[in-house]
């Protein structure tokens, strides 16, 4: 059996990624899973349920997932690390996510047919506060700006949905002014983030930030998403820019450079069969 009975501390976006894990580990090791509550059952249906250990127990860390080390499910229970996330989703994900996450009726979005939906998501509170990885993560107005129009070449009769959690941000506010100033059709979204998460899962394209959250929003939901990715961005975890101004313990860094990996490895590939990236921008 793999279980979580502590789920990573992380916000909602590295919560389904953690889940993620455990559940793409027990099915292709062909086992059972337990979990502990978690805030995904507000907006997911089915979810797996707490169990008692039936073996020993054991931990799997997420370098140890990375490294395929040999575990022995039939005599262990394995409890999955809480940094076992975005930088274990290409190792571990061979099964179409949307088999674990299917959002309920209360959240469900269902997008206009007739409409080219594009979402935008935009961080803000997470990364300008006193963790916020020294700016590391801001994507600017330009980004937004620059991907709006590629979509308003590339595709027609659009609607745009704007998803963040910080209103007084300056790429939120110039994005917005350029949709009113091009008389573009956009909503904003909504102060309740499952509906945000539902919206962005259910759209077309996604112009994405660098939140695990619409990372998320691109393997649930609706299949075949155009995502768009920052080069500015995606050239940071390239090229392992520090996270902070000053140096990082070793092991600290080694676990940044595997969230990195994440990036690298999309900007290489282009992706998967659940996650693929269209564009950068």
């Amino acid at each position: 059996m793999f279980r979580i009975d502590e789920m990573t501390r992380g916000r909602f976006g590295n919560k389904i990624l953690h889940y993620n894990t455990l559940m793409q580990l027990a099915e292709s090791n062909s086992c059972e899973t337990s979990c502990v509550p978690w805030e995904g059952s507000e907006l997911f249906d089915d979810l797996c349920t707490y169990k008692d250990p039936k073996n020993s127990e054991a931990k799997v860390s997420w370098d140890e997932i990375l490294e395929s080390i040999k575990l022995d499910v039939s005599s262990t229970d394995y409890q999955v690390d809480p940094y076992s996330l975005h930088n274990n989703f290409w190792k571990v994900t061979k099964t179409d996510p949307r088999k674990f996450f299917k959002i309920n009726e209360k959240h469900k979005r269902n997008l206009p047919k007739e409409k080219t939906n594009i979402g935008i998501h935009l961080r803000g509170t997470d990364i300008l506060g006193a963790d916020g990885n020294n700016g590391r993560e801001i994507h600017e107005p330009k980004y937004y700006i620059d991907s709006i129009n590629l979509c308003e070449k590339e595709f027609d009769n659009t609607k745009y949905y704007v998803c963040t959690d910080d209103l007084n941000f300056v790429s939120f506010i110039e994005t917005v002014k350029h949709l009113e100033s091009n008389n573009i059709e956009f909503e904003l979204g909504s102060p309740n983030h499952y509906m945000d998460f539902s919206t962005l899962s259910e759209c077309d394209v996604l112009i994405a930030s660098s939140s695990t959250f619409v990372v998320c929003a691109g393997f649930i939901g609706k299949k075949n998403k155009k995502i768009i990715h920052s080069r500015i961005w995606l050239d940071k975890n390239i090229n392992h820019t520090s996270w902070h101004t000053t140096p990082d313990p070793e092991h600290v860094r080694k676990w940044q450079l595997s969230f990195d990996s994440f990036w690298v490895d999309l900007y290489n590939s282009g992706g998967n069969n659940f996650y693929e990236m269209w564009n950068i921008v």
